[in-house]
């Protein structure tokens, strides 16, 4: 997907968000950096002589919304944002293929290009597998990784299917927000209207779902990954049942330190972006060293 083929309305709904996360964080900014693999629209904030943290962002939770949700971090980072190609952002091209390291690659030539050889990262959802894939490749090059209601342990089928099949049919039969919002529900209750807004703004567009992210992984592929590793789970996830995905991690990652458990859905409620957000910024503060 070319970013000059966002919808008018995802443009507007982009420049929105961009505008209301500029009032919360400081030194928020956009520009366009040129890699091996072509240009990365990347999104920082924070000060300039702050550590770098990489933060990845989920299934069409472009920068703007993504910085939003862990806009506590540009307190004592520098946040380094992209959107992820193939997604609903302003990062043209199609998205990597989620094997053979792709997105790994792509991450290092973006960190190349950005002249940061270590640095902390987070990863939300879609954004988790990618850090997962980077540890793969330069497991060296992560002090810590949070990992948000991560993809990349495993694959999820029946959960999901279970309560979105249904929904899904409905939706694609009436195509109006009142079976999109019976659609996203599951998802996200009614924790965040303007991110849901922007995924019905995508769905309008007809923008394809990038659906498979890297993985799932083995220990054998992380053996090298020594870092400290948080994880933050939530109850209702519709995607990834907690107690799997820990099993998951407990056993490919005996480098993980923390899990906590988040009492919500897969996006979470305002006070448990708050919560998270807490959570994430403490274990940086005490485990990154760059």
């Amino acid at each position: 997907m070319d970013a000059t083929m966002l919808s008018l309305e995802l443009k507007q709904r982009y420049d929105a968000q961009s505008k209301k996360v500029d009032s919360v964080v400081p030194n928020l900014a956009g520009n366009y950096v040129q890699t091996s693999f072509g240009p990365v629209w990347v999104m920082t904030a924070g000060a300039e002589g702050a550590p770098p943290l990489l933060l990845l962002h989920g299934l069409h939770t472009v920068a703007p919304f993504c910085i939003e949700f862990f806009a506590k971090l540009a307190e004592k980072y520098h946040i380094i944002c992209p959107d992820i190609p193939g997604q609903a952002g302003k990062t043209p091209g199609m998205a990597p293929i989620p094997n053979n390291q792709a997105y790994a690659i792509w991450l290092d030539s973006l960190l190349d290009s950005l002249k940061i050889e270590r640095c902390a990262a987070v990863g939300l959802s879609f954004g988790g597998a990618l850090l997962l894939d980077l540890a793969t490749r330069s497991p060296t090059r992560l002090s810590a990784v949070s990992l948000v209601v991560p993809a990349g342990f495993f694959r999820p089928i029946w959960r999901p299917l279970k309560k979105l099949f249904m929904p899904f049919i409905s939706f694609k039969l009436h195509t109006d927000q009142l079976h999109f919002d019976q659609l996203m529900k599951p998802l996200m209750g009614d924790n965040w209207p303007e991110l849901e807004s922007y995924y019905f703004s995508v769905f309008q567009a007809g923008i394809p779902m990038t659906l498979l992210p890297p993985g799932p992984f083995e220990a054998k592929d992380l053996i090298k990954f020594t870092s400290p590793v948080q994880l933050i789970l939530a109850t209702d996830d519709i995607y990834f049942a907690p107690s799997k995905v820990e099993k998951y991690a407990r056993a490919v990652m005996p480098n993980l330190s923390q899990v906590i458990e988040i009492e919500d859905l897969h996006v979470p409620s305002v006070e448990n972006r708050e919560r998270i957000q807490d959570q994430v910024l403490e274990f940086m503060q005490k485990e990154s060293r760059v």
